[in-house]
């Protein structure tokens, strides 16, 4: 399990990724009064933060269920 979860983590992380970034950018349209350069940033900072966030779940539930 140790090995593969670093695997799994990055496969979240890459799904989460492609799954949140129309969200996100979406989100801070409608939200914030943001546009062009400035929303493509955002959106894209805020989608590696809910992805490595996720990553970091899974990675962190591996190291509780191998007890280390």
């Amino acid at each position: 399990m140790n090995k593969l979860s670093p695997v799994v983590a990055f496969l979240v992380f890459m799904g989460v990724f492609v799954l949140s970034r129309t969200a996100t950018r979406d989100f801070l349209a409608s939200w914030v009064a943001l546009e062009g350069v400035v929303l493509g940033l955002a959106s894209l900072v805020a989608s590696v933060l809910l992805s490595a966030l996720a990553a970091g779940a899974v990675l962190y539930v591996s190291r509780l269920v191998s007890g280390e």
